[in-house]
């Protein structure tokens, strides 16, 4: 596939779910309305892909292929009083034929991607109502090459009040009919195939469910370290499935022992040519098909990156699709959190050395757009500016904030309050002061101010070593060095004072713009005095951090 159509096809799927809401009136607090659960049923008629560019470089897609559904969702009234509107995302290139609830009228009113129920009489405190939509539509990405329907598309998503997606969790059903042919795998546990339809239940309740495959695409079942895994690849484009099948039964193992055992009997695996990297679902990953073809350019079919990979959308299976992050910093505390605890998977499977080779990939990324004009702050990061450089922030910087965290608590501390926060919020919605209440309850410690700098503000230190003096001393030399902060941000920060074979590290604290003095006596003479060694910290620039002695 031409590149430039690639990226494009990539960034439309992104936009499934970048797309902003106003609250409905009627809707106060979050958990008025909860979907308890949705039985679905779908066909879809694919035709070959098709497009042209435009003068002005954009792709303009000259094929649609065709979806028609019912879903029927369980909706529940949690709220103390009655609720007369729900509002929806509902993918706009789906039109709404029918919708009813037994007992209401039902009125619904659009606005691009946006559904409103109104119902009459309103639905009182308590009820569980079955709402039943009918639908039908040529979305994007129902092609014979590459098909890929999901949430918006197949169901209607509820919206929360405060406009964005709910932090619902459901269980669901889909009957999904294909063309004779057509390799196609959906979420959860296949239940059943009858003919060219397949049946398939989320085992658990999940926030949303994806549909993938194509033409060409045929299964491969693979099963490591006791995990079962489909893998749906086209013939002859998967030189690196057992690589990658390798790599993520471990990560699956590692995330399991960390955070708690992997929550699906099944694991499915899909090749598309139409996503950029990959996207993760519930026990359902999305992996670009470069990956297992070696096709990726430059230096990224190297075994550290496809395992940062497959971990990442592994990770997907805990947050958001068990934990679902809601309010100030959401978007972090769901791909920040996948892509750290990729990085600790890497650590774990491959060592320190490809560890800290995609570190430094993530602190080259941030660097590219930290402290300038158009970086945010975690926190500020919504759908609706998600992109360009809160890309960067969201991933790099997130998972390098995390990182840093790990440093200043101590590792057995910082697993433990990652399990912990986990487990806790296993199956419900979380907010920044859950993360946050469970790491200082590890730590023992207050974190508030570190949450202040790196997630509420934009905080950028820069280490340096200036000044180093030394003189003899009882049974030693003491070496004294000024530790200046040129930059922004408050942080404990190691200083090693390097021997021949020998290291002494201690800590102390450099104000925003400031400089302080670090003394460390030791057997023997100090060569090299080095800020932040360990390179556990965010920092403008880390190359003016060490000095030798002279």
């Amino acid at each position: 596939m031409n590149a430039a159509l690639r990226i494009v096809i990539a960034v439309g799927i992104a936009g499934l779910v970048a797309v902003p809401y106003r609250p409905a009136a009627s809707q106060n607090t979050l958990d008025e309305l909860v979907i308890r659960s949705f039985d679905v049923t779908a066909t879809v008629a694919p035709v070959p892909l098709r497009y042209e560019f435009t003068e002005t470089g954009d792709v303009r897609f000259l094929s649609r292929g065709t979806l028609r559904g019912t879903a029927t969702a369980m909706l529940e009234v949690t709220a103390p009083d009655a609720v007369g509107t729900a509002r929806f995302f509902f993918d706009s290139d789906m039109k709404l034929t029918g919708v009813g609830a037994p007992g209401y009228a039902v009125a619904q009113s659009r606005q691009r991607d946006t559904l409103v129920l109104t119902f009459d009489p309103a639905l009182p405190a308590g009820a569980k109502v079955p709402v039943t939509f009918q639908h039908e539509g040529q979305p994007l990405y129902i092609y014979d090459e590459s098909i890929l329907v999901s949430e918006g598309t197949l169901y209607p998503v509820l919206v929360s009040p405060f406009g964005d997606f709910s932090a619902n969790l459901g269980r669901v059903t889909l009957k999904l009919t294909a063309p004779a042919g057509y390799g196609v795998s959906a979420t959860g546990r296949m239940v059943s195939r009858d003919g060219n339809t397949t049946t398939w239940d989320s085992e658990v309740a999940v926030p949303w469910i994806a549909v993938a495959g194509g033409r060409r695409h045929t299964a491969r079942d693979r099963e490591v370290q006791g995990v079962k895994m489909q893998f749906y690849v086209p013939a002859r484009e998967d030189r690196n499935l057992d690589k990658l099948a390798g790599f993520l039964g471990r990560s699956v193992g590692f995330l399991g022992s960390l955070l708690y055992p992997f929550p699906y009997t099944e694991l499915r695996t899909t090749s598309l040519l139409a996503v950029a990297g990959g996207i993760g679902y519930p026990a359902f990953l999305l992996i670009d098909d470069r990956a297992f073809t070696n096709g990726f350019p430059g230096n990224d079919n190297r075994d550290s990156f496809l395992l940062l990979l497959m971990a990442h959308e592994a990770a997907h299976s805990y947050t958001p699709s068990q934990t679902v992050p809601k309010g100030i910093a959401f978007i972090w505390l769901s791909e920040g959190f996948a892509e750290y605890l990729a990085l600790m998977t890497v650590e774990s499977v491959l060592g320190p050395a490809a560890f800290g080779r995609e570190l430094q990939e993530e602190r080259d990324r941030y660097g590219r757009v930290a402290g300038t004009r158009t970086e945010p702050s975690i926190a500020s990061i919504t759908f609706t500016n998600y992109r360009g450089a809160a890309r960067s922030v969201i991933y790099s910087k997130g998972a390098l904030v995390l990182h840093m965290l790990r440093g200043l608590m101590g590792d057995e501390a910082f697993k433990q309050g990652l399990s912990a926060y986990f487990q806790a919020t296993r199956g419900r919605a979380a907010r920044l002061s859950d993360f946050q209440e469970a790491m200082e309850k590890a730590a023992g410690q207050p974190l508030e101010a570190f949450f202040q700098q790196w997630i509420q503000e934009k905080v950028l230190p820069d280490y340096t070593v200036g000044e180093i003096r030394t003189a003899a001393a009882a049974g030693g030399v003491t070496t004294t060095a000024v530790i200046r902060n040129l930059g922004t941000g408050r942080m404990p920060v190691e200083v090693g004072f390097f021997m021949d074979g020998e290291t002494h590290v201690q800590k102390v604290e450099v104000p925003a713009n400031g400089e302080v003095t670090a003394t460390a006596t030791t057997p023997k003479a100090v060569t090299r005095v080095e800020a932040d060694p360990r390179k556990w910290l965010i920092q403008k620039d880390y190359k003016n951090d060490s000095a030798a002695v002279r």
